[in-house]
């Protein structure tokens, strides 16, 4: 009697699964971030894996006899594989869509307030990033946790399987280069929603410091302005703290539905 009661099917499918989850809790927001070590990424996978391998299977979304036919050949395997790194690639992207328009939006907030110069990396997206949009990132993250969004990546990486099935992925789709387009055009409208009331009171503050050089000459606008502007733009975002927690509320429930429209597109159904 075998002392661990799996057959090669369901071993090929539990690592075919393991791939999917490996690749997606790599890239999601929180615990795909590089200050989380690759050990317990890893260890995440394999914990998600194990816990919800049975369930895909009784459920049916995860067939191992299946396993008999893309495993038949070596190229069979490695395009199954690929497909599964693929897909979830997309999905961990695409949830990262959300925290890109945010720090996009804090980013234009801290050129206008005269910050561009004061930037740092920034450990979610692993780039340098102004402070501004430190400090929008690191509330959007708290917002999303305090909303029981990592509750949230794992129902994703549960029904991801109910859109695209284990191998499945239609790359000639049509479709998923609109919606991938669609969702950038997304980014840059809520960035730009973000920005709008520090943009707005700081191009009013401008147009009073023209009208000041002008019937005031004298005045050291360009000294006067930097502090001004600064100032209000501290002021206005404070007072929109309360909004943009309201906002964030929004698209992180929108950040399934995004998930779920793009992930359609690369199915065959």
């Amino acid at each position: 009697m075998p002392q661990f009661p799996f057959d090669d099917a369901e071993i090929l499918t539990f690592f075919a699964v393991l791939v999917r989850y490996s690749v997606l809790f790599a890239l999601l927001p929180f615990v795909g971030d590089r200050v989380i070590p690759a050990p317990l990424k890893i260890l995440f996978s394999v914990a998600a894996t194990i816990v919800l391998f049975p369930a895909l299977v009784k459920s049916g979304m995860v067939v191992p006899a299946e396993a008999e036919g893309w495993s038949a050949t070596a190229g069979g395997m490695a395009r199954t594989v690929g497909l599964e790194a693929l897909f979830a690639a997309v999905l961990g992207f695409t949830a990262r869509f959300a925290f890109d328009s945010i720090l996009f939006g804090a980013n234009l907030i801290g050129t206008f307030m005269g910050f561009s110069t004061a930037t740092q990396f920034d450990p979610h997206h692993e780039t340098q990033s102004q402070v501004v949009g430190e400090f929008y990132v690191a509330l959007a993250m708290l917002v999303f946790l305090a909303l029981d969004g990592h509750h949230l990546m794992l129902k994703t990486a549960m029904e991801s399987y109910q859109w695209v099935g284990m191998g499945k992925v239609n790359l000639a789709q049509g479709a998923f280069s609109q919606q991938i387009l669609a969702l950038s055009a997304l980014v840059l409208r809520y960035g730009l929603q973000l920005a709008a009331p520090v943009g707005i009171a700081i191009f009013t503050v401008n147009i009073a410091f023209g009208v000041l050089s002008k019937a005031m000459p004298q005045l050291n606008v360009l000294v006067l302005s930097f502090a001004v502007t600064s100032l209000v733009g501290l002021a206005v975002m404070l007072m929109s703290i309360a909004d943009f927690q309201g906002v964030l509320g929004s698209v992180f429930e929108k950040m399934s539905v995004w998930m779920a429209e793009l992930s359609r597109t690369l199915g065959n159904g």
